[in-house]
């Protein structure tokens, strides 16, 4: 493996950051709107992405935000929040 090469993407982790500015991207703002809210630079959150890109080996923000959703890290409109688990089961 390559200096870089991500094993297995499913298990790396993001930051706190990171996942602040994925929750923000999946709610549909750009670069400069999430830098505007999180009061950083554009290029700040340039790099989250591209480093978020890296991680996940995504190669745009669709497939970032697919792999976000595949690993557990955002639900979208009850979607993948593990509320099957607070609901009573059938054998009750």
């Amino acid at each position: 493996m390559t200096t870089g090469e991500v094993s297995d993407p499913g298990q790396m982790s993001l930051s706190a950051r990171e996942m602040e500015i994925i929750e923000l991207v999946a709610n549909g703002l750009t670069n400069q709107e999430i830098a505007e809210k999180l009061t950083i630079s554009k290029r700040t959150v340039d790099n989250h992405v591209s480093n978020m890109f890296t991680k996940t080996g995504s190669k745009n923000r669709v497939a970032l935000l697919n792999w976000a959703m595949d690993h557990g890290k955002i639900c979208r409109d009850g979607f993948n929040c593990c509320s099957l688990q607070d609901e009573p089961s059938s054998d009750s």
